[in-house]
């Protein structure tokens, strides 16, 4: 079940860079897996041709309550007054959903990686049982863009220009790839806690211009088939949405 999030998230890099204080790049990945979806998903496809379901990018779900959570991909069907939408992905509209039904914590560790594993570990846990404390059913994915080139430039003014060194690359990416597989899995509706699909893409992207981004396939970048490569994360989206919602109206 191949996708196209991987290898178009990293030609995103190559042509824009990245800059952690921008969504462009986290909503341009949320668009590719919205992509694959439809394309890989029959059941996803029938329900966004159907008007079934819209998408949004950067919802925020109670904002004014302790649970406020900025949600990088939303989709379900359509909230109030949603249509006609303006802008599609294909078949799919996008606009608020009045019930989340696929929810996709997209993030990056492109630098600092002993730091912002921990974060990232601690996020999609929160951001798990928050959304299925609210509805049981939500299928709640997490998928990550982990930076493995040895040295970075960021763009932060603080140290606008300057180069990180990533020592022992290597290592750190394998370490965050089996931390990440740790994390709990929830199979069923059932079960109580754990996402639902979860996968890694591995890059090697300076962010110096000129420098050329690549995706990596080879160790310690999760192998074809294995539990955290992006097929599989998409595999595992598309049986939820079956099980869960392909006759929901």
């Amino acid at each position: 079940m191949p996708g196209r999030a991987d290898t178009a998230i990293t030609e995103y890099l190559q042509i824009n860079g990245y800059h952690p204080r921008s969504s462009r790049h986290g909503d341009a990945l949320c668009s590719y897996v919205v992509q694959d979806l439809v394309d890989l998903c029959p059941s996803f496809r029938k329900a966004a041709e159907q008007d079934r379901i819209v998408f949004q990018t950067n919802y925020t779900i109670t904002p004014d309550s302790a649970d406020r959570w900025n949600i990088d991909l939303v989709v379900g069907p359509p909230g109030e007054g949603c249509f006609p939408a303006e802008h599609r992905l294909g078949p799919i509209a996008q606009g608020d959903p009045g019930e989340i039904w696929v929810a996709i914590d997209a993030k990056t560790i492109m630098t600092e990686h002993g730091k912002a594993r921990r974060n990232r570990q601690r996020d999609l846990n929160s951001f798990q049982d928050i959304l299925h404390r609210k509805n049981r059913k939500t299928i709640a994915g997490g998928l990550l863009v982990v930076n493995i080139a040895k040295r970075f430039r960021t763009p932060l003014p603080r140290a606008s220009g300057e180069l990180n060194e990533h020592r022992n690359i290597e290592r750190l990416v394998e370490e965050i790839v089996a931390m990440m597989g740790a994390l709990g899995r929830a199979d069923t509706v059932a079960t109580q806690t754990g996402l639902e699909a979860l996968g890694i893409i591995v890059v090697s992207h300076t962010n110096v211009s000129g420098d050329p981004t690549q995706l990596i396939t080879t160790h310690p970048a999760p192998q074809p088939g294995s539990a955290l490569s992006y097929a599989v994360f998409q595999k595992d989206l598309c049986e939820a949405f079956e099980s869960r919602f392909a006759g929901a109206k």
